[in-house]
């Protein structure tokens, strides 16, 4: 029997597993700061949302979706991103309806069939959120400020945000910039790869993405959207460019920035850091006022970013165990295993060897959890209905009666939380 793991897919596990735990628990902390609240979504979705929602030109629809069939011959797809799933749940379950503004986190696994490579995965994770309802700047703002101050509570510190918008639907926004930009581009056909020479016609402005080398410096010369955008467009950028510049937030202005999805309008953005070699990107997102339009509901301005948990993970520096809790030592199996059951009752971590080593052995057992205390019940404590207690921090030793045993440790390693 094969029992390799599936190419692009990982076991996340030990060290990772606790930088993972801490991104998510840094997340629910800072986005609960701001208002947000937690969604789920399914893993399969209709084909459909994807291919209307992200765009039919995108690589993710063109060539990295995993697709199935049902037993109705119905086509699902495994999500992509998370964006136009939380739109169809906001849609589905009129969460607009009890209030004007909403706001939701998400997290968890997204699945893309491309080269794997460093932080890159075919079953990736996400962390992002989806802010509806508010059409200025100040909700680009905001969640700007927020990405910057989780980035900040998680230690990430070497990092910058590159900006840009791409206009609105107007006819003399985008729409103008994009005929003038296929004009530029036919003139380099020439010098572009295959897919750039498809996407002139097709989506001319993920020709500014494109990565290959030859392509960059054949559009290094490109108009810039920035000189083509409408008065509300202009006025709404520049309004943002002001309050970040405000809050002291570092940024670059970057016109080549497209994104790689369809849904995206006015403002975009992404998130860089120096530490992951040349592909550094670490999320990014932008407005979706669109979006809801293409399902065919009626406007809502939005704006979301996702962050690469994988990546991010990568930036982390190694973390150590929580720990924290008791450790119970002892060769009574019934009295360990009693105390043990009635300090998780009372929350308490608490941990015990179950083949009953020897003392020696259970000490370093005790101090490989990490705990802050160490419960020993030897034969004395036991004919003195007593428990000593041993301070993992300081090795100061005390005798505490059986039956105080639990509202000590209550006290006791509150207080040492607290310090």
């Amino acid at each position: 029997m094969d029992l390799k793991v599936v190419k692009g897919m990982r076991d996340i596990v030990e060290d990772e597993m606790i930088r993972f735990q801490f991104l998510e628990r840094k997340a629910r902390e800072v986005f609960r700061l701001y208002g947000y609240e937690e969604i789920r979504t399914p893993l399969l979705e209709m084909t459909d949302l994807f291919k209307k929602g992200v765009g039919e030109d995108t690589d993710i629809i063109g060539k990295e979706m995993y697709l199935l069939k049902d037993r109705r011959d119905q086509s699902l797809a495994l999500r992509p991103e998370g964006t136009a799933s939380v739109v169809r749940s906001v849609i589905n379950n009129n969460l607009l309806k009890k209030n004007k503004t909403v706001k939701y986190f998400y997290m968890g696994p997204m699945f893309r069939f491309e080269r794997p490579q460093k932080g890159r995965y075919r079953q990736f994770h996400q962390i992002g959120i989806e802010f509806f309802g508010v059409p200025s700047a100040d909700a680009d703002l905001e969640t700007l400020l927020m990405l910057n101050h989780y980035l900040t509570e998680i230690e990430l510190f070497e990092i910058s945000f590159e900006l840009n918008s791409i206009g609105c639907l107007n006819e003399n926004c985008r729409p103008a910039f994009k005929e003038r930009l296929k004009s530029h581009l036919n003139e380099k056909k020439d010098r572009l790869c295959e897919n750039c020479n498809r996407r002139i016609n097709t989506n001319p402005l993920r020709v500014l993405d494109c990565k290959v080398k030859e392509c960059i410096e054949a559009t290094r010369d490109a108009p810039s959207i920035v000189e083509f955008l409408c008065g509300d467009c202009s006025r709404h950028f520049d309004e943002l460019l002001r309050l970040l510049s405000g809050h002291k937030v570092k940024f670059n202005v970057n016109p080549r920035l497209v994104r790689g999805l369809d849904y995206y309008s006015k403002t975009v953005f992404e998130v860089y850091s120096n530490n992951l070699g040349a592909q550094n990107a670490v999320g990014g997102g932008g407005r979706f006022d669109y979006l809801f339009e293409v399902y065919g509901e009626s406007p809502v301005p939005s704006i979301g970013f996702a962050l690469g948990t994988d990546r991010l993970s990568m930036l982390l520096p190694q973390r150590e165990p929580q720990g924290g809790g008791v450790f119970i030592l002892g060769q009574d199996r019934e009295l360990v295993s009693k105390l043990a059951a009635d300090c998780r009752l009372a929350g308490i971590v608490s941990h015990y060897d179950p083949f009953l080593s020897s003392m020696k052995s259970q000490m370093r057992q005790a101090n490989r959890h990490g705990v802050q205390k160490t419960l020993i019940v030897g034969e004395e404590e036991i004919s003195q209905k007593q428990v000593a207690v041993k301070d993992m921090h300081n090795g100061e030793q005390e005798n505490i009666s059986m039956d105080l045993i639990i509202q000590y440790l209550n006290q006791a390693l509150l207080k040492n939380t607290n310090q």
